[in-house]
């Protein structure tokens, strides 16, 4: 880990779970156009509102460009009962979310992009040593018997989507940013 320079555009990802494990990975991206995850929570047995309140807490006097968090926490009704969406109980914790792309394929393609950047040329992601749980998970995470283009879904998934969905949110610093020349993306993941 180093001190990650305030003027680096942070965003964090969410993946909801109760009984199966909840995750958030944050990102940053440094001028050259590494991915950096420099932080993550993860566990399981906590409330929406708890999980909000702890990404919230670990945030404190951060900005952040954006929040991405799994598209099914939008959801409103389960077997014919209404509640309120997991997303808006992250708001109302002081963590509101924007819902991510859910494309796993494309997802998985950017997860490979950034993990195998240019022969010779170091990785685009960078993972910081404090981030236990994605450096555990990542390597171990099966295929899809029945979906080789996808990471079984079985399997301890939960910070791996997170990933992806912090990948996948990339274009919105993009569409931040001071317009680039036409074909030019900073890091090439525009």
């Amino acid at each position: 880990p180093f001190k990650i320079p305030d003027t680096w555009p942070r965003w964090p990802a969410v993946d909801y779970g109760y009984s199966t494990p909840y995750g958030c990975l944050w990102f940053t991206r440094s001028p050259e156009g590494r991915i950096i995850v420099y932080r993550e929570r993860y566990g399981t047995r906590l409330t929406a509102r708890e999980q909000a309140y702890a990404c919230h807490l670990a945030s404190a006097g951060e900005q952040h460009r954006f929040r991405v968090g799994d598209p099914s926490m939008w959801a409103t009704q389960r077997e014919g009962e209404k509640f309120q969406s997991v997303a808006d109980q992250y708001g109302e914790m002081g963590f509101k979310l924007t819902p991510a792309s859910n494309d796993r394929l494309a997802g998985k393609s950017r997860v490979h992009d950034v993990l195998s950047h240019g022969a010779g040329a170091p990785p685009l992601l960078q993972i910081f040593s404090s981030c236990h749980n994605l450096i555990r998970t990542l390597p171990m995470l099966p295929v899809d018997p029945h979906k080789p283009e996808d990471v079984d879904t079985l399997a301890e998934d939960h910070l791996y989507d997170c990933l992806r969905y912090g990948l996948a949110a990339l274009h919105w610093l993009n569409a931040t940013r001071r317009r680039e020349p036409r074909g030019y993306t900073m890091g090439g993941l525009g």
